[in-house]
């Protein structure tokens, strides 16, 4: 079966789905940011620094951190899928997107919590 061999094992609509749903996301955490940057008043690192001080926003940021990974690994395993016909390139190319979208969501939990 073509489908699960270049999804996330699941149909391609799952992947669709999933990008979709992320990119929802993305767009509220846009317009979170963008209407709290424009009230923030004066831009100056103590303002920023509150800003993110929540716990709410830090976990929002995480989870759209999260959403970006998601969206760009399903964007990666489909070029990877499409275009990279040799094995060893292909499962090299997805390990090292998987890795880097792993390294961002650690990093940014490191970042808020660490």
């Amino acid at each position: 079966m073509i489908g699960m061999e270049t999804s996330f094992g699941r149909s391609g609509v799952h992947d669709w789905k999933m990008q979709r749903v992320s990119a929802v996301f993305l767009l509220a955490y846009l317009i979170f940011l963008t209407y709290s940057v424009c009230t923030l008043g004066e831009f100056n690192y103590a303002n920023w620094s509150a800003l993110f001080e929540p716990n709410w926003v830090k976990a929002f940021t995480l989870l759209s951190v999260v959403s970006i990974s998601v969206h760009a690994w399903a964007g990666l395993w489909i070029i990877s899928t499409d275009y990279l016909k040799p094995v060893a390139l292909r499962n090299s190319f997805q390990l090292i997107g998987l890795l880097t979208c792993l390294g961002f969501i650690a990093w940014t939990a490191m970042i808020f919590w660490g």
